[in-house]
């Protein structure tokens, strides 16, 4: 815990209108805890929207190309796990909030109550979260599109599935930082688009797919809802997690448009795009950051997100793709 002068400290440094942000945020957390705000069950959503496989234009894979990764997606259907150079072993689908490095289980409380940078509590939390950003979702998706293997598919979804059995919402470290989820959705896109989802998709065929369908979209709606309750805003804090933030929420906007909140939600994360890629970036390009991850990490969010936008038919400005290139 920190001394109390050192809050004091944060506070002065702080403008008025940060105080005040960060005291609605405090205010919404009670009142979440609490269950005033969030606790509503999820509102039935509309059908399942089509989507067309992407990246459309890329040439074939090579032999090797498609060998690889075969090999990558048959790892994680062992339940290997490579990240940060080491390589872990599970016997299911993973433990989702347990840090992999130090076995530490983080507890299952209100995500917004847990001090997640607690070694003793939840371990090594960037070990923990880079597993539950579902990097790994995508080699299993790209592997059923270029084999045909049903094997992928089950792997794919029985991993979703124990995730959120696991990871009930919003408590434990996997609610905890909105910029965690944004890039969470963003994979969970990335797999729906590979896998040109719709209700054709053989992931959602049958009764067991079906109540997977159900599940998948009530946690994207609560992914997106909590995203766009605890974004990073104030000014001391707005920096890649504010862009990765409403980059997530903006793809899974445009690509599950399922519910009359999403397009609010759509309208505002693009608003908060088109400005912070000015906000946040020199007139030469680089990220004000300055750090080299910086750049390509947000590089990515607004690449990714600029397309996500063209292919549900709102265009970002040309500006905005000027600041990009």
């Amino acid at each position: 815990m920190q001394p109390l002068g050192w809050y004091f400290r944060r506070v002065r440094a702080m403008s008025p209108g940060e105080i005040l942000v960060r005291s609605a945020g405090q205010v919404r957390k009670a009142s979440e805890k609490l269950g005033l705000i969030g606790g509503r069950p999820v509102p039935p959503a509309g059908p399942l929207p089509a989507l067309s496989p992407f990246p459309p234009g890329i040439p074939p894979l090579s032999e090797e190309e498609t060998a690889a990764l075969l090999e990558a997606a048959d790892e994680i259907c062992r339940g290997e796990f490579v990240f940060f150079g080491q390589r872990f072993g599970f016997a299911a689908a993973p433990p989702w909030n347990v840090d992999p490095s130090t076995g530490t289980e983080a507890p299952l409380v209100f995500a917004k109550s847990l001090n997640y940078r607690d070694p003793e509590l939840v371990g090594n939390i960037k070990y923990l979260w880079e597993l539950n950003r579902h990097l790994e979702m995508v080699p299993l998706a790209q592997a059923h599109s270029v084999s045909g293997d049903r094997r992928y598919l089950d792997a794919l979804r029985e991993l979703i599935t124990s995730w959120i059995e696991q990871c009930p919402y919003p408590r434990g470290a996997n609610w905890s930082s909105s910029l965690e989820l944004g890039i969470r959705l963003i994979n969970w896109h990335l797999v729906y688009g590979v896998l040109a989802g719709g209700p054709d998709s053989p992931l959602f065929q049958g009764t067991r797919g079906e109540r997977f369908a159900r599940e998948w979209l009530e946690s994207i709606y609560r992914h997106t809802q909590f995203i766009m309750g605890h974004l990073s805003t104030p000014t001391s804090s707005a920096n890649n997690h504010l862009i990765g933030e409403v980059a997530g929420a903006f793809v899974a906007t445009c690509t599950w448009p399922c519910w009359p909140a999403m397009s609010r939600w759509r309208g505002k994360a693009y608003r908060l795009l088109c400005r912070e890629i000015e906000r946040q970036t020199y007139p030469d390009g680089v990220n004000k950051e300055q750090t080299l991850w910086s750049q390509q990490f947000v590089i990515f969010f607004f690449v990714i997100a600029g397309l996500a936008g063209e292919r549900s038919g709102l265009r970002f400005p040309k500006t905005y793709w000027n600041k990009v290139a």
